[in-house]
């Protein structure tokens, strides 16, 4: 199975609109600027580009071109974004704009096709996750309309397929309503191109019925195209009804929590070296709990030991399918994670108790558990607050790792060896859960309220871990 990492995606961004029912603002200001709560519109997209590592955007203008360029240069000064203009001096409509950037998506590339009208808090990852586990030409992000007779309207089968849509029917026979997000192929994204039409509602979207998905979002969605919506908006805003907390981080560079999870034993069935895709199995509970921690705004890592590569007892080429399959099958949960590091360091053995053992104790590599050196990494890489964050495990070297990254708190799960957890571990733990659900429930409660700290973790193991990568999901 190949992997494309989320910033790898090509996002067209929609932002060329007139805004005429939201005048006087539009007047002086582009529609994607108009503020809400002190913000710009845009910059709560390119919140939900950040948390899902997304990084090339393009975006269309023709309102006060001058004042988007200058937005956009600050986003890229960010260093987060790589951000283009398109610019049209003539409105092209929904799908001409496709049209005039069809080589934007490569051959072998994703998109998405995001309108910037809307104030959302879905989770862009989780969405390509449902979207790649189907191998789906194209996937439209759903949620329930008030008032269907004003949106395009669809009706999904059991398996989630589109079997019919209807752009504004006069008597909808649901209220499931396109919310203006697609992830399309690189295929499906060129047949778009390719109709050279001016609607994507009225003239393209039809074509693709029984060929695309339906990701329905229960969170908060709202198009914003009157003052009226507006204004409820930056009520909802304010009243913290849009965004958890720990979502603000995005655009201007904030960090934001993380959750790290050892993978075997605390995400999938505990099986010794695996090395076959078939044997994955998650857990009861897992996918729920990885789906709220997405919606509360925390990234969600594994960080996990495969000492078995190191070994010469399982491949990359194995480990690699089956990392493939777990993410397959919370994709098929509609739940991404946006980190994955493994460390293929094989200890050093030693002698104990009269066989060959190996002490979970001690630090022998910066990345190998206990050692906080994959923590540490994807925290550099995803931008995470580590002093907020947690590390959940079924071993005491997960604890131990948690608590050398300097991680708010370490949890131990009674699933895979957790099961047999002696007194040692028990008394390393912040807390202690029957699964991964129960510890995802704990951390939402901020039940720790001091930062965990450990004991100094030395820096002088030599070369990190070369293999291991850190995989958008």
């Amino acid at each position: 199975m190949t992997h494309v990492r989320n910033r790898d995606v090509r996002v067209l961004l929609l932002a060329a609109g007139l805004g005429t029912r939201l005048r006087p603002l539009t007047d002086s200001l582009p529609k994607c600027l108009v503020p809400m709560d002190g913000r710009p519109l845009i910059d709560y997209w390119f919140d939900r580009f950040a948390e899902s590592g997304l990084r090339h955007v393009l975006i269309n203008t023709h309102h006060l071109p001058g004042l988007v360029r200058e937005h956009l240069a600050g986003l890229n000064a960010t260093g987060r974004f790589e951000v283009r203009e398109t610019f049209e001096p003539t409105l092209l409509g929904s799908a001409g704009t496709v049209h005039a950037n069809r080589d934007w998506v490569p051959h072998d590339g994703e998109a998405l096709i995001v309108y910037a009208d809307n104030l959302s808090a879905v989770h862009l990852g989780d969405m390509l996750a449902f979207h790649r586990a189907r191998r789906a030409e194209m996937t439209m992000l759903l949620f329930r309309s008030p008032t269907p007779e004003r949106c395009g309207i669809a009706q999904v089968d059991a398996s989630g397929r589109i079997t019919e849509f209807q752009e504004k029917p006069s008597q909808p026979r649901g209220n499931l309503a396109n919310a203006g997000v697609y992830a399309l192929s690189a295929a499906a994204y060129h047949e778009m191109a390719d109709a050279d039409a001016f609607d994507l509602g009225f003239d393209v979207l039809p074509r693709f019925v029984g060929r695309m998905y339906g990701f329905t979002f229960e969170g908060y969605h709202r198009d914003i195209g009157t003052l009226e919506s507006l204004e409820a908006a930056e009520t909802d805003l304010a009243a913290g009804r849009v965004f958890e907390p720990s979502r603000s981080a995005g655009s201007d560079n904030r960090p934001r929590p993380a959750v790290f999870l050892d993978r075997d034993g605390t995400v999938i069935r505990q099986v010794h070296y695996i090395a076959d895709p078939a044997h994955v199995q998650l857990l009861p509970g897992a996918a729920e709990a990885l789906r709220r921690l997405g919606e509360a705004g925390f990234a969600r890592v594994i960080v996990t030991n495969q000492s078995a590569i190191g070994r010469g007892l399982v491949t990359e080429t194995q480990a690699e399918a089956v990392q493939a399959e777990v993410e397959r099958q919370l994709g098929e949960a509609g739940v991404a994670i946006e980190g994955f590091y493994q460390c293929p360091i094989a200890p050093p053995s030693s002698k104990r108790n009269g066989h060959i053992g190996t002490d979970r104790t001690t630090l022998d590599h910066p990345d190998r558990k206990p050692g906080p050196g994959m923590l540490l990494r994807a925290a550099r890489d995803l931008n995470v607050d580590l002093p907020q964050s947690w590390m959940v495990g079924d071993m005491v070297r997960d604890l131990l790792a948690g608590r050398n990254a300097g991680c708010r708190g370490s949890i131990l799960v009674r699933t895979g060896y957790g099961a047999d957890a002696d007194e040692s571990a028990l008394s390393l733990a912040d807390h202690v859960a029957d699964d991964l659900l129960e510890a995802v429930t704990y951390t939402l409660r901020g039940s720790v309220s001091s930062t965990a700290s450990g004991r100094p973790f030395p820096t002088d193991f030599g070369e990190p871990c070369q293999p291991s990568e850190e995989r958008y999901a």
